[in-house]
């Protein structure tokens, strides 16, 4: 008997063999329950996902005389009927090789005649943005008013290339990529399955090697069966991807994060001289410093990336050398290769070159954090030397700085005419005595109410640079001083001395 892949065997053909796709399962299982199944729907999403065995399923569930849970019960009349070869209520047409206005008025014209078997004749058009504008009009009114027997499931990877007045005319369907951990629990199953051993590592590089498609993790799983004799291993999924040995890859990363180009460029030359591709290892290296910047930042980083303990150790040993900024920068160069390897036959060059260039990045990010250690140190002394007693300030005191820390005082307090006035007034340090004339009769006015006298006098004792001084206030020319000493000495206290 010939071998049958195993995306084939194992795809589903109920709703409960489907995965990853529970909020459009649960919706198609509503409407059937229901009955209450619409005339066009379009499901779109990334390759192998299944929108193509959803429609499938959904073609027969809609038919079938006893659905279980809706899904066909696969037992009944119609759902034997279907199974049939030669029965066409069910059609498939693939779009990329029908895709002319003939071939879709062709199909238009035959939609009137009623199903043999079951209640609805389903059309399931695959690749359906490869239809031709024409072919897109002519189908357009038949998608519209169909007849009560039909119903149209139209698939596409690219659904921005559908035209506006199909997609109005159709029910939605977003078919979401495949998460790794639903993806390695199914290949576990199929594994256990058919009796073959595995390690888990082994196992989540395959689910990870997907990139969400179910169809692609399961082709890489067949290979990995046949090359590892029924005993899969990490290594030997490595090997069958092509991927870098993940010591010299955590060599060739580390140079990077270094910045050491020279090293670079040799542990690059000796991964390309055993001919690895250098799209993949460029792939492999940009997935190493994500892992890296994943270990670094992500408390459950250590289940995410399910790493085997010989490669997780060296990368958690990155994470603590190297800041997240130069694993983003190097990540992202890595990264951004990929659209220039695809449409260049230099490879190497501009591999070597993107290495340079984040060498160079590392450099750089190294010189930055020299600078801000040095500036963090600077800091550090700085506010040492702030927390210094204040009291043994007077000695080094400067009399224009009291005056700038009173002035920024009172305008903190909201006192910016108080300020004002002082801002031409007089002003010497004398020991422990901070002294300031009042040179201008409309200021000493001012500075004479008592409101602002209190003001004053508080904006001096709160500042901390000016504790062990005293605010002595000296007016240029005063009328009847007898009878305001008194009282001046009163608001003032022993604070403020006026002579």
């Amino acid at each position: 008997m010939a071998y049958t892949s195993l995306y084939r065997k194992y795809r589903p053909n109920t709703f409960d063999s489907v995965i990853g796709q529970d909020h459009i399962v649960r919706t198609l299982r509503n409407q059937i329950t229901h009955d209450n199944v619409g005339h066009a729907y379009i499901f779109t999403g990334t390759r192998g996902t299944g929108k193509t065995s959803v429609a499938k399923i959904f073609a027969r569930a809609v038919n079938c005389l006893e659905p279980v849970n809706g899904s066909p019960c696969g037992k009944c009349e119609v759902c034997l009927g279907l199974a049939n070869s030669s029965n066409f209520d069910i059609l498939e047409i693939d779009a990329a090789s029908n895709n002319s206005v003939d071939q879709i008025r062709e199909l238009t014209d035959k939609i009137n005649f009623p199903p043999t078997v079951g209640r609805y004749k389903v059309y399931i058009v695959d690749e359906v943005h490869m239809l031709s504008k024409s072919a897109f009009n002519a189908l357009l009114k038949t998608l519209e008013e169909p007849p009560a027997h039909a119903i149209f499931i139209l698939a596409t990877t690219e659904i921005h290339q559908i035209p506006a007045t199909i997609l109005s005319r159709c029910l939605r369907f977003d078919f979401r990529l495949v998460t790794n951990s639903v993806l390695s629990a199914h290949i576990r199953r199929i594994f256990d399955e058919i009796g073959v051993r595995y390690e888990n590592e082994a196992i989540e590089l395959i689910a990870s090697a997907g990139a969400g498609s179910v169809r692609d993790a399961l082709s890489v799983a067949d290979t990995c069966v046949s090359y590892c004799d029924g005993n899969i291993t990490y290594n030997g999924v490595l090997e069958v991807l092509g991927a870098s040995d993940p010591q010299k890859l955590q060599e060739l990363g580390t140079a990077v994060a270094e910045g050491d180009i020279d090293k670079a460029l040799k542990v690059a030359a000796s991964l390309c001289d055993l001919g690895k591709s250098i799209p993949v290892l460029a792939s492999d290296l940009a997935t190493l410093f994500r892992n890296v910047m994943y270990i670094k930042s992500c408390s459950t980083a250590r289940d995410l990336l399910a790493l085997p303990e010989s490669i997780y150790a060296p990368l958690s040993q990155m994470a603590q050398r190297y800041p997240v900024q130069r694993l983003m920068n190097a990540m992202k160069i890595m990264s951004g290769l990929e659209g220039e390897l695809r449409y260049s036959s230099q490879h190497r060059i501009i591999f070597e070159g993107a290495l340079a260039s984040a060498c160079l990045s590392s450099q750089e990010s190294v010189k930055n954090d020299e600078l801000l250690a040095r500036v963090a140190r600077l800091e550090k002394a700085l506010a040492g030397a702030r927390r210094q007693d204040f009291k043994s300030a007077p000695a080094v005191k400067d009399a224009t700085q009291v005056w700038l820390h009173l002035s920024s005082k009172l305008k903190e307090k909201g006192a910016g005419i108080l300020s004002a006035c002082i801002e031409n007034s007089k002003f010497e340090l004398a020991g422990d005595e901070f002294r300031m004339k009042i040179t201008d009769k409309a200021a000493s006015g001012i500075v004479n109410d008592m409101r602002n006298r209190d003001t004053l006098n508080s904006a001096f004792s709160s500042d901390p640079y000016m504790q062990g001084l005293r605010l002595v206030l000296i007016e240029e020319e005063r009328i009847d001083a007898d009878k305001e000493l008194p009282y001046i000495k009163d608001m003032f206290g022993s604070m403020l001395e006026i002579k």
